[in-house]
């Protein structure tokens, strides 16, 4: 394999800065995918627990078992929230990587030339937060809250 690798010219600098470019756009995009993700869970999650309480109202009967449903809701889109800022965090390491070989030039004359690689910790030090995904969190849980607490205070 390494024979057939050798048979190929080496990448130039221009070549090894396009295939850099290329995964930093890609790194992007997944970034905003998964901010724009957090956002879509959201606008899904919180009018299914206004409908859950809304059909409490006039079915009293299930009350217990709607209000199972909203913890197990929330639970998952708990359990989704922190995913997504996990996959968010990995995408953020995997753009500081590409990131490091326009403020490491050296990078890109070094072989082998690696744009891919495992993240390390350092990878991992980012100088952006998203704390704007901690809204929609907090309008859910809460939106959550009240609702169960709706769902235990009425009678029929």
């Amino acid at each position: 394999m390494t024979d057939e690798a050798s048979k190929h010219p080496p990448l130039t600098v221009s070549d090894r800065l396009s295939v850099i470019n290329a995964l930093m756009a890609q790194d992007r995009t997944e970034i905003q995918d998964r901010q724009e993700a957090v956002f879509r869970l959201t606008y899904y999650v919180v009018p299914g627990l206004i409908g859950i309480a809304a059909f409490s109202v006039s079915n009293s009967q299930f009350r217990w078992v709607l209000i199972l449903g909203q913890m197990l809701l929330l639970s998952l889109y708990v359990i989704a929230f922190l995913t997504f800022r996990k996959w968010l965090a990995d995408a953020r390491a995997c753009l500081q990587i590409r990131e490091a070989f326009y403020k490491e030039p050296r990078l890109l004359y070094s072989d082998p030339f690696e744009p891919i690689r495992e993240i390390q910790k350092r990878d991992r030090v980012g100088r952006f937060e998203d704390n704007a995904l901690w809204f929609p969190f907090g309008v859910t849980v809460a939106t959550a809250v009240v609702m169960l607490a709706y769902m235990s205070l009425t009678k029929s």
